[in-house]
């Protein structure tokens, strides 16, 4: 029910970031929660699920910076957005992406002023660890292809 009531709130206020945010982490608890149950048949097709999750991360980011160019936030965590975004990329073996991503969370922190904050190192090392694995992954594919 709760990614239902969040599809009702972004209809409602297609505007509203905090919406996009929530909706972006409860399909992506989903996924994640599917995959390690094995469930992964009472999801949308693969392709779906990804679409649901990008659009609405992309579309919370898209809206939280254009309500802060105009002086008002909302206090979204942008720099989470992108660090799911990575990880739900990764997952999907989708290294490239999850990089591009991964690469926004410290530019994100510093431009927000809190790469200093007591929580933003537990996101700087997830960040590192995560692109140091999509990099090794990476390599691999790249390693494989030659041969």
């Amino acid at each position: 029910r709760g990614v239902e009531t969040l599809e009702a709130a972004a209809q409602l206020n297609p505007a509203d970031a905090r919406a996009r945010y929530h909706l972006g982490m409860s399909y992506h608890t989903r996924h994640k929660y599917a995959m390690r149950t094995k469930r992964t048949h009472l999801l949308p097709q693969p392709a779906e699920a990804a679409s649901r999750i990008i659009e609405a991360f992309e579309e919370a980011i898209r809206l939280e910076k254009r309500c802060e160019e105009a002086g008002c936030k909302n206090g979204l965590n942008v720099a989470a957005s992108y660090l799911t975004l990575g990880e739900f990329m990764a997952s999907l073996r989708n290294f490239e992406k999850s990089l591009k991503y991964l690469s926004q969370v410290e530019s994100t922190l510093t431009d927000a002023g809190e790469l200093d904050a007591p929580w933003a190192g537990g996101f700087l090392e997830e960040m590192n660890r995560l692109k140091s694995y999509c990099e090794t992954e990476t390599a691999k594919l790249r390693e494989n292809a030659v041969l």
